[in-house]
């Protein structure tokens, strides 16, 4: 409980860490500081992003290892289900890199 507690003010801190973020002027030239720190940004959110996928994916093919350990009889259910929440949680890393993607090269796509 502890653990979820201390996560769950990490985030919220985080979260209100980066209101001032939006709060960019309007008239700032595209050529100005602001463009650099996108592309650290950017970095810094996929690695993030492909990190926590990765936990994801090893924790559910963990529970599908543990899974069929303990009822070899249900494979091939069990194999549909471990496929399709490993496609959910890629997705995710894909969607993060396709946002990072949009905001870094904005109009040159």
């Amino acid at each position: 409980m502890r653990r979820q507690i201390a996560l769950f003010s990490t985030a919220l801190v985080g979260l209100l860490l980066a209101v001032p973020a939006f709060a960019a002027d309007a008239g700032a030239a595209p050529g100005d500081d602001t463009a650099k720190w996108v592309v650290i940004t950017a970095g810094f959110g996929m690695a993030v992003a492909a990190a926590f996928c990765a936990y994801g994916q090893s924790r559910v093919v963990a529970a599908a290892c543990e899974g069929l350990a303990r009822n070899p009889g249900a494979r091939p259910g069990l194999f549909l289900f471990m496929i399709l929440g490993l496609v959910f949680i890629e997705t995710l890393a894909l969607f993060t890199f396709a946002m990072i993607a949009y905001k870094t090269l904005g109009s040159k796509l």
